[in-house]
């Protein structure tokens, strides 16, 4: 599922954070262990999202995410952050945060992704920003 923010979001006036169950996400499968959500703050000029990962699960668990993010426009660059973590009875943690300094005419996409320890994919977002 991905999820675009377009050029209305600066329109929304004062600074905040912008649950992303805001931008029309779709619920997780019945059938997985955890979900993942980014929560975005969106100031003049700058963009920080942070990616949860809550359990669904009712004994703990240990997941691996990883998260992607991506700019273009005048130039390009990816970068990656991933690890492991472990959640409990449903819990909810932080996993991640990436923050930009916006420059008009580009554009940027968020990836978060989280696999069990076979790799096998489990729960993802992601977000786009168009300016």
């Amino acid at each position: 599922m991905v999820r675009t923010l377009l050029l209305a979001l600066p329109l929304l006036g004062a600074v905040g954070a912008i649950p992303s169950p805001h931008l029309a996400s779709a619920p997780a499968p019945a059938s997985a262990p955890c979900a993942v959500r980014f929560v975005l703050q969106v100031s003049p000029r700058q963009l920080a999202a942070s990616g949860y990962c809550r359990s669904l699960l009712d004994q703990p668990a240990r997941y691996f995410y990883q998260l992607t993010t991506e700019h273009w426009g005048r130039s390009h660059a990816i970068s990656t952050q991933a690890g492991s973590f472990d959640l409990g009875p449903h819990q909810e943690a932080e996993l991640a945060q990436a923050e930009w300094r916006e420059v008009p005419g580009n554009h940027y996409r968020l990836r978060l992704r989280v696999y069990d320890d076979a790799g096998h994919l489990l729960a993802q977002d992601s977000v786009r920003r168009d300016l």
